[in-house]
């Protein structure tokens, strides 16, 4: 009898503490998610590279910040929105791979972020890459149809999200996870996803995107967002489309695959021109 006493209290004992963790992990999930820096860890010019400061107003008043490096004989601008960690000034040689690639980029700072006011929330992500649409078409002349969105890890959320609001010319999601909830079930396991108050479904927004031309960077090393995630975008989507396997894990894999993201970049550009042309040639019918 005591010894079912004692294991009663302690089965107790045990649940008040899951129950504390999950109290702990929904109310502190925003820390858990995102992770903003505002140090800087390279400018353009430390880099060798021309870029202006870019300040944009979102439609609920929040100013971010961004860097453009123009590329002259390039109608693309490939505007990068990135993970879930840091800010732009440690993304620098992502733009100078885009640019060596042959398009201009735009790299910007979600709220929160960097130099950017503002705290973080996934409508609040989603209200900075409008904007950043917006600001690319009224301040710099571009046409949805130039502008190509490039999202890594959380930031493929973000750029499929965009994909669906606008008539982009393109879309690259590197080490995109299907959705939050798929995320928490591999990572917290132990954890209902109900909890999750954002859900950043990528998978849901590919579903409604329709002819563009989609690539997909994973690599099968990544330890943080499971291959599985990237395989499964990817067969979600219609054809024109590339699948692409990347060298490394999820925080380097840019930098084991630089070869391999550059050779498929310059691919991805052409075929975007390819289909940009096409669409042209239709509506002049």
């Amino acid at each position: 009898m005591k010894a079912l006493k004692s294991m009663g209290t302690f089965l107790l004992a045990l649940a008040g503490g899951y129950l504390i963790i999950l109290g702990l992990m929904y109310f502190f999930q925003n820390q858990l998610l995102f992770m903003p820096s505002s140090g800087v860890i390279q400018t353009p010019q430390n880099a060798g590279l021309t870029a202006e400061d870019v300040w944009i107003e979102t439609a609920d008043g929040v100013a971010i910040h961004g860097w453009y490096f123009p590329h002259d004989e390039s109608e693309f601008v490939v505007v990068l929105s990135h993970g879930n960690a840091g800010n732009i000034s440690g993304r620098i040689a992502i733009a100078e791979t885009l640019l060596n690639c042959g398009a201009s980029v735009l790299m910007y700072d979600y709220r929160g972020y960097g130099q950017s006011e503002g705290r973080p929330s996934e409508k609040g992500l989603y209200k900075d890459i409008e904007a950043v649409v917006e600001t690319l078409k009224a301040d710099f002349g571009y046409s949805e149809q130039q502008i190509v969105m490039y999202g890594r890890s959380l930031g493929g959320a973000v750029a499929a999200y965009a994909a669906v609001q606008f008539n982009l010319g393109g879309l690259v999601l590197d080490s995109a996870f299907k959705n939050l909830k798929a995320m928490i079930k591999d990572v917290y396991p132990f954890v209902p996803v109900w909890l999750a108050k954002y859900d950043f479904p990528t998978d849901k927004y590919l579903g409604q995107i329709d002819g563009l031309p989609i690539m997909i960077m994973h690599s099968p090393n990544d330890e943080i967002v499971g291959f599985s995630h990237g395989r499964a975008l990817f067969d979600l989507i219609d054809d024109p489309k590339r699948f692409v396997e990347l060298r490394g894990g999820h925080n380097d894999n840019f930098f084991a695959s630089t070869d391999i993201i550059e050779e498929n970049w310059k691919w991805y550009l052409e075929e975007a021109r390819r289909a940009a042309a096409a669409q042209r040639e239709g509506e002049d019918r």
